[in-house]
Parts: structure tokens; sequence; C-alpha cells
């Protein structure tokens, strides 16, 4: 469906009336109500607009919090609040050129406040006896930048409307103000370390409070979020805090690592060293300017890395408390062993982004011979056995396509799978998108290639182009999503437009692959991936 949106200014003449609405009736279909767009919340009442049949609330505050702490209950407010317009985003390194990878994934950026807690939501009724499932995205960027509205696809309209569910998105500390671990200097600052998580945490105990009043049910949540989002998701599930706010989680395209707390602590010394600070003025910290604060922590996690070989990008830390252990060493939560979880990556990841590089020669025309020497820069010695393994494993591909197969998301998957196996839970899905998009002669699927399909959002401005607006694309936009809305509903993917799909478990190692034609596969690929493992 084509998306068509109208921006009606509301006018002071408008909030002098008692017109119930204002309709674009010819050009567009927004509504902006005095009555019909408002919802209830346990802070006070929030206006939103109907597009197109769709309930949409934009920058609902769910906490507020002081610079380096955690997250509180925000004020209550007696108005209506007008809830039209996307919050402040996190603060994040000023961009003094656009990203080269815009085509492949449509971005914007928005107004910047350290105030950034809040959320948007999409729906389909605002009956708190619809109980519809809760879909609630954690957005990418890392622990470093990104916002819920940074990628065009992440708008929720359509994913609300094809699967009739509930769609959160969510605002949160980032970077320095987020993750810059101050504990050693006071119990004011115990979890300044991971102050970006608990504003996750904090905004899943507002949906708890509040999202029947937006025609959805608390007691069915599903987190979903891609690559440090997919990371988030995860740091769901290791920390105590989170604890009954979520029923099923998927985690798309991410890896496992953490930071230690020795490390975090050390780019915070590093940090007020910068600064001309001690750690007797660490308070200070709270007033200094903010790109003043970036740059010095920046300069921090350099210098930490240089000197231990980690500590070089805003990760959460692994504190023993609020985040007891990290994902692959006993930190997933015993309690998740009853969260079904789906979780998978697509085919090229990181590695694709290359493959649409102008000044190479495009994969699709390489010959034998510059695929043999491709092969033996990236693998050395291993090149042939990896070849062999990636005919056997994607017989159907070229052989190009081995230099570029994702060498990490994958094998993530299979870890964390393995972990939860072994604590005892069983209800675990792995996917891989090996969908080839047909820019460029075909293209292996990018990092973040997968978000359009599971918002529905192919027809958005920008996004169908890169992905070439085929008939095999719409047909995977369809199944995808309703994966994950089937997932959302019941903790199962299996359901009407998705191929048969099993649980995956150490007797049947079965991956959905999503592609021009979708359908499973068992043990196919270990090998390969075993083989390109550095």
């Amino acid at each position: 469906m084509k998306r068509r949106l109208v921006w009606i200014m509301l006018s002071a003449a408008l909030a002098a009336t008692s017109a119930v609405s204002v309709m674009a009736a010819e050009t567009g279909s927004v509504i902006v109500s005095k009555t019909e767009g408002v919802a209830d919340t346990v802070y006070g009442k929030v206006r939103g607009f109907i597009d197109e049949g769709t309930y949409t609330f934009r920058g609902i505050p769910y906490a507020k919090a002081e610079r380096f702490q955690m997250p509180e209950a925000p004020d209550a407010w007696e108005d209506v609040l007008n809830c039209l317009v996307y919050g402040p985003t996190a603060p994040i390194t000023k961009m003094t050129s656009p990203d080269g990878g815009d085509f492949l994934i449509p971005h914007r950026y928005w107004a910047q406040n350290e105030n950034c807690q809040n959320l948007n939501i999409w729906t389909q009724s605002l009956d708190p006896e619809a109980k519809k499932p809760v879909m609630v995205w954690f957005h990418g960027g890392g622990f470093t930048n990104g916002s819920a509205i940074e990628g065009v696809a992440y708008d929720g309209k359509n994913l609300s409307e094809y699967g009739d569910v509930v769609v959160v998105t969510v605002n949160h500390r980032l970077n320095v103000l987020g993750y810059l671990d101050l504990s050693q200097y006071g119990e004011e600052y115990q979890y300044s370390g991971n102050a970006g998580i608990g504003d996750l945490v904090a905004s899943l105990k507002w949906v708890q409070e509040n999202i029947a009043n937006f025609g959805g049910d608390p007691e069915n949540v599903t987190i979903f979020g891609q690559s440090g989002g997919g990371r988030k998701v995860m740091s769901m599930m290791m920390t105590p805090e989170a604890e009954g706010l979520f029923d099923r989680a998927v985690v798309q395209s991410t890896n496992t690592s953490y930071q230690t707390q020795d490390a975090a602590q050390l780019v915070a010394a590093y940090t007020l060293e910068n600064l001309g600070l001690t750690g007797d003025q660490v308070d200070e910290l709270k007033d200094v300017p903010y790109d003043t604060l970036d740059a010095a922590a920046s300069e921090a996690q350099k210098r930490v890395k240089e000197e231990l070989g980690t500590g070089g990008s805003w990760v959460p830390v692994i504190d023993g408390d609020y985040l007891p252990a990290a994902p692959l060493d006993g930190g997933l939560q015993e309690w998740t062993n009853d969260v079904p979880l789906m979780i998978g990556s697509t085919f090229g990841e990181s590695n694709s982004f290359s493959e649409v590089d102008p000044n190479t020669v495009n994969k699709n025309d390489w010959t034998e011979e510059e695929v043999s020497a491709k092969l033996e820069e990236k693998f050395g010695e291993k090149a042939e056995n990896v070849l062999a393994a990636f005919r056997q494993a994607w017989p159907e591909k070229k052989d190009a396509n081995a230099y570029y197969v994702d060498d990490s998301k994958r094998r993530a998957a299979f870890q964390v799978v393995d972990k939860r196996i072994e604590s005892g839970a069983d209800a675990n899905y792995i996917y891989l998108v090996s969908y080839e998009p047909p820019i460029e002669g075909g293209v292996s699927l990018w990092h973040c290639g997968e978000i359009p399909f599971v918002f529905h959002n192919m027809d958005l401005l920008g996004v169908g182009a890169s992905y070439g607006n085929t008939p095999e694309a719409y047909k995977l936009q369809d199944e995808m999503c309703s994966a994950w809305v089937n997932f959302a509903r019941t903790g199962d993917p299996n359901g009407e437009n998705v191929p048969a799909w099993s649980t995956y478990t150490a007797d049947h190692e079965a991956t959905m692959v999503f592609d021009a034609e979708s359908g499973e596969r068992v043990s196919f690929d270990k090998e390969l991936q075993d083989l390109m493992k550095k």
C-alpha cells in the first residue's frame, strides 16, 4: 500500500474551537482530533493522530533522568499532551557529511537532547480490552548512534496494520551519556555504565503500565531489535531488572561482546584526565557540554584500546550486578529459558557494503581466476576448503559469494542458542536471510537489509529502490513480516505465509532460509562457518 501523509498544522483557531476533527478529505487521510486520538497513561492523557486508520503517537515520555543517573518515572501532566511530533533523540557525535550507505539503508536525523527518554506507538485500536500483541523495537547503531526514527524503515504503521499488532519504538541514552562507568567515584554513579540499559528497562515498565490503553496486551510483549538493537534485546535477557517485562525476544544480526568493568572504568579515568579533572571533581562532569564530553571520552577510548586491546567502543558494562555476566559466560538469566527466542542474520552483513563500491570490480563479473585470488587473499591456505564448503552449503549461489558470506553474526546465533539449549530453553528459532536484491547484478543482503521486510515497509520512500521493487521482494516481505507477527502472537513463527519452520535443537539444527524461495535447511553450513572462523 502506498503511503499517503498530509501534515496538518494545528492552528490557534483549532485549539479554541470544539471541533471534533480536522481531516484532509481529498488529498490524504490524517486526522488530528481533540477526542478520537486521545489515550490515557498513568501520567496524563496524550493526543496522537489517525493515519489511514492507524492511531499514531509520537514522543511520549516514558522516563526522566539526570546525567549519569538511572531513570525515574516521568513527571505527570494535567492537560492533554500533544504527541504529534517525534521526541528528541539521544545526542551523537556531529556528522559533517552524508553517509555513503544511505542508498542501501535510508536514514533521517532529528533534534537531539539529553532528555531523550520517549517512545512512539502505532496501533489499530485504543480499546483497553483489545489485547493485541505488542512489539517493542530497540534500534541499531551499536550503543553509540542511532535513534527510534533514524532508519526510515523503522516506521511502525505498516507493521501494525499488516499484523494487527501494537508497535512501539524507543529512544534512550547512548554513548558517553549511557555507558560511561563512573562507579569507582561513588555510589551515586553505581550504574552509570549501564544507564542506557536502564532506560530500556524503564520503557518496558512503561509498556506494562500503559499499553492496554493503546489496545495492547501487557502479558504478550515481544522485544525485537537489530545490530546494537539485537544486543539491547540480549541485554534485557541478561539483567534481573527486566524479569517479567517481556514474553518473547527477537535478536537480529548482532554479536555477543560486552565491556569489562576494568576497561570501562579506565575509560572514565582517562576522560576525567582529558578534561583536566580529578576523581574528586567527578560531579563537574554533569555540567560539561556534550560535545566536549564526547570528544574527551572518545580520546580516552582510543587510549584504552591501544593499551588493552579492548574498550574502544561504547557497550554495556558487565558489572556483576545490573549485568551480572556476559551472555556466553552464563549471563542469560535462568528465567529467560521460558522466553521463546528467534535469532538470525543476513547473508552478507557488513561484508556486503563493499559489493556496491564503484571503485571495485563487481563480484558478478569476476573470472574463475579472480574468485580464486580473492578467496586466497581473504582465507589464505584455507581458501580451497572454504570454497568447497561454500558450494556444498549454497549450491545455487555463484562462487564469488563465498568472499562476502557473513563470518560473525551467523556464528553468534549458533553460540547463543547452544547456550540456551544447555540451560534447558527449548523454544529457539534460527533464521538466515539470503535473498539477493538485483541491484548491481545481485548483491548479498547487507547488514540492516532485513528490516524493511520485517516492518512491511518496502513501499516507503527510498526503501524499495535498493531492493529493485521485485515481485520476489514483495513476497519475501509478506513471509518475513508474517513470521515476526506470528512469533509475537504465539511464540511460534509458523502460520500463514510462512514455510514450515522447526525449532533448532542439538539433534536438528534447523535454519529458516528466507529467499526468493524460502525454506528450512538443516545442518547445512556449520562446516563453512567453522572454516571461516578467524
